[in-house]
């Protein structure tokens, strides 16, 4: 096992100005492997190739054979050749078993892939979460970047990760996105590249393939392509500005994979797209069907073949984003999908709704000539390639040492990453005279406002910023829910213990949520900030989500974006209320009626 590399050291170095985490990473390997990729591709079958173009998912929570879960995968993986896993919501040490079972269950290495924008945190139970790249934006550090892209890396590869689905290229120029929102490192085309460009940088020194997207540009929509399709009705002209710069500079750089939205251009494909009558959608909206939409990005030839493989001059490895999405399952079912996503360019069709069906959809297409051959080598040699590259077919990892994975995984120095990246980022768009940092020890009314029904649901920790201001204050602190279904009981309640506290802070879990299809405070939060504004009382929010919700809350005096609800954020914005460090972060986008894109007040 081997320690951070030299280059690894000094990003780290640099940044923390301390000794260099101890995390270690598998063993190092050879140079790669002499496979000779043409003739172990003439040595496959059409069903081995065909299954070298599938990305199967699955959650790893448990190791026994004997589970339906495993069985499926094993399946899949055995018996229909699928080339790839992506883990969703999972365990630690059992995703290191698991990638080591599946990988002796087959000829050709698998390459195991997983979405990790936040860290480790956002797949994997027990590991924290990250600032999400809004708040690395804010830091105005591009060194974060790619300390994050290292640290995820080295982390992922240690349990046998090998490609992550990361990071977002998109520009968020459009204030109501629901999906992308904080994901995305802001409205600028150029920052966003250069933060972009940071974090594939460092995936690279961890020995992992990063993954930009959503291509050719989720950051302009209003409508969650999980739901259904979104347009985008751009000019070519402003496409080649702000939504394809941060990609063209990626792949100048040498990212070697992207993934493909599910997203309507009719600047770059006009052809309309089918619409399909289902009945029960998997992220819901059965509501929001885009009739009027053309070929999603997925399916198009123009904008896969054509904008990005000839003019763009792009040969890595082009994945879809997941197949049983809204904004491609509204049009077209699995086996259709996936057999016109390999005609249109992409290489890995990822989370089919119907793995095995659509595999043998494809290898039926195969053999009637639908799809040709040469179409289909293609896609599976840049595959094979690509597993080449990661050093897949010399470095079969060995049976997981939990001692030698808590060495890599949520280290403290790890942690202290994070820390530095959340307090960095923490930004104060407006300030009251005098109004921070707030009294030690003094009576605190916490409203808690999530645009969720019940209490505010900190996916991302069981911390509550209650929890946080509480050790903060020194003191006991009182709290108040408002969500969508709070009632004028409710306002009026909270109105009336805010004429018994000496200060109000209010904390806004108000983010983007896979699904949700809007970003919204609720009605009565607002109510509340306006008529406890009246009291005349020290009075602070925070935003735990969405940045964009400061202009909904233009009565409250003191206002402060944490961009996320990370451990790491909610510790860090409870701490700069109580003057532990002087923010200093920057805003990325512009917010109306609050502030422009590099505003923050600087204290």
């Amino acid at each position: 096992m081997n320690k951070f590399t030299p280059a690894a050291v000094g990003v780290l170095l640099s940044i923390l100005a301390c000794a260099a985490p101890q995390g270690d990473i598998p063993a190092d390997v050879p140079a790669p492997s002499n496979v000779n990729i043409d003739a172990l591709l003439a040595s496959m079958t059409l069903e081995e190739k065909v299954g070298q173009c599938f990305v199967v998912a699955g959650n790893a929570n448990v190791i026994d054979d004997a589970r339906p879960e495993y069985k499926k995968l094993a399946r899949l993986v055995q018996q229909f050749h699928a080339g790839g896993v992506i883990w969703y919501r999972s365990k630690v040490y059992e995703t290191a078993i698991l990638n080591e079972k599946l990988q002796s269950l087959v000829k050709i290495p698998l390459i195991v892939a997983c979405d990790l924008e936040a860290g480790m945190g956002m797949r994997f139970d027990n590991t924290p979460w990250a600032p999400w790249p809004m708040a690395i934006a804010a830091t105005g550090d591009p060194d974060f970047a790619e300390a994050l892209g290292l640290m995820t890396a080295f982390e992922a590869r240690a349990i046998g990760i090998s490609q992550i689905y990361a990071p977002v290229a998109d520009v968020n120029v459009n204030p109501k996105n629901p999906v992308i929102n904080t994901r995305s490192f802001g409205e600028d085309p150029a920052d966003v590249s250069r933060f972009v460009n940071a974090f594939v940088k460092g995936c690279e020194n961890g020995r992992v393939l990063a993954t930009v997207k959503h291509f050719p540009g989720h950051g302009d929509t209003d409508v969650d392509s999980h739901r259904s399709l979104p347009v985008l009705n751009a000019d070519r002209d402003r496409l080649d500005r702000v939504e394809l710069l941060p990609f063209r500079e990626a792949f100048a750089h040498g990212c070697r994979s992207v993934m493909i939205a599910h997203l309507a251009v009719p600047a770059l494909d006009p052809a309309p797209a089918p619409l399909l009558n289902i009945a029960n959608k998997v992220y819901g909206g059965e509501d929001e069907r885009q009739a009027a939409g053309t070929l999603p990005a997925t399916v198009s030839d123009k904008i896969v073949n054509g904008l990005l493989r000839k003019e763009m001059g792009f040969d890595g490895l082009a994945v879809t984003d997941a197949m049983d999405m809204g904004g491609l399952a509204d049009h077209f079912d699995a086996r259709e999908g996936a057999i016109r996503a390999l005609l249109a360019g992409c290489d890995q069709i990822l989370k089919s709704g119907d793995p095995e069906g659509a595999m043998t959809a494809v290898a039926d297409a195969v053999r009637g000539g639908r799809i040709p051959m040469s179409t289909l080598d293609a896609a599976v040699r840049r595959i094979l390639k690509e597993k080449m590259k990661l050093q897949l077919f010399s470095t079969r990892r060995l049976t997981p040492d939990a001692a030698e994975i808590s060495k890599s995984v949520a280290t403290p120095e790890h942690d202290a990453i994070l820390q530095k990246i959340a307090r960095r980022s923490i930004t104060l768009v407006r300030a009251a005279t005098g109004a921070l940092p707030l009294a030690r020890g003094k009576n605190i009314l916490h409203i808690a406002v999530t645009d969720e029904t019940g209490p505010p649901a900190f996916v991302y920790s069981n911390l509550s910023f209650t929890t946080a201001l509480r050790e903060e204050s020194g003191a006991e602190i009182v709290e108040f829910t408002i969500n969508p279904k709070s009632a004028d009981a409710d306002l009026r309640s909270a109105i009336e213990a805010a004429k018994h506290c000496d200060a109000i802070v209010m904390s806004l879990n108000v983010k983007a949520r896979t699904g949700a299809g809007t970003i919204q405070a609720p009605a009565l939060s607002i109510q509340f900030s306006e008529d406890a504004s009246a009291l005349g009382k020290p009075f602070a929010a925070v935003s735990l989500g969405s940045p964009y919700v400061a202009a909904n809350f233009p009565a409250i005096p003191t206002f402060l974006l944490a961009y996320g609800s990370a451990d790491v954020s909610q510790r860090a914005a409870a701490a700069a209320l109580f003057g532990k460090f002087k923010c200093s972060g920057r805003l990325p986008v512009s917010i109306p009626g609050v502030g422009g894109r590099g505003d923050g007040i600087l204290q």
